[in-house]
């Protein structure tokens, strides 16, 4: 265990420290400022018939969705590329395949570093959002507040399966740019597909990315839960084994 926390902690100092990472941390708080800035200009010109005004203040629900399913995706294939493709093409994973730790636990080291910035990226989403709306919006009251952070920790589970996905890609590269190439052209084919064939939503995992509404909002029968975790699990489960099975092998 103490190997791998320690591998862990060397993966997210080398990924934290990399200024592009706080450098979009910005970018996201910017976003919410700036979604803040024409809300509050524009609030008053904006109506629908009736004279109700469009609630243009960034809600944390409200801007979920853009982080969700754009900009975390493209930063976790980005973290991914460093960590697996770039140091691969640098020649500097033969030095980290030199400590005392075993590669799976390199591996997933690799992986939960990934996963921690995207947590911590919608951790200040959340906050922002949720300041800008209580001082410019319409406050949230307790039951709003607790549905907002249960349903950006939700989003944590697809968003693992997500990295796996984009690990076992990386691993496979030989290039970052390349690595980055593939990762968002077939982010962009999965997220289409069901578009054009709507029996594939229940199949892709990219579909479940926003799964937290099957919790938060209105629940179905207990089956449908029960079923879109086992298809997540499933589908973590392939792509971890797939890619801690080649990393092992891997030469570098």
């Amino acid at each position: 265990m103490t190997s791998f926390l320690a591998s862990y902690r060397g993966e997210w100092d080398k990924l934290i420290n990399r200024k592009k990472y706080l450098v979009f941390i910005g970018i996201g708080v910017g976003l919410c400022l700036l979604w803040a800035g024409f809300g509050y200009l524009f609030a008053d010109f904006v109506k629908l018939r009736g004279g109700v005004n469009i609630i243009l203040t960034p809600t944390p629900m409200g801007v979920l969705p853009l982080f969700l399913q754009i900009i975390v995706p493209f930063l976790m294939f980005m973290g991914v590329t460093d960590l697996l493709t770039v140091e691969d093409a640098d020649k500097t994973m033969k030095a980290v395949l030199c400590r005392p730790v075993e590669r799976w636990k390199l591996y997933t080291a690799k992986i939960l570093a990934v996963l921690t910035y995207a947590a911590l990226y919608l951790a200040c989403v959340i906050v922002v959002s949720t300041g800008l709306n209580q001082l410019f919006g319409r406050p949230l009251g307790a039951a709003g507040f607790f549905i907002a952070m249960a349903s950006y920790a939700l989003t944590l589970a697809p968003l693992a399966v997500l990295a796996t996905f984009a690990a076992l890609v990386a691993l496979w590269g030989r290039s970052g740019t390349l690595t980055m190439f593939v990762l968002l052209c077939s982010y962009m084919l999965l997220s289409v597909l069901p578009v054009f064939f709507p029996v594939l939503s229940e199949i892709l995992f990219t579909s479940y990315l926003s799964w937290y509404k099957l919790w938060i909002g209105a629940l179905p029968g207990a089956a449908k839960p029960v079923q879109v975790v086992i298809i997540v699990l499933g589908y973590g489960t392939v792509f971890y084994i797939a890619g801690s099975l080649l990393f092992d092998r891997k030469e570098y």
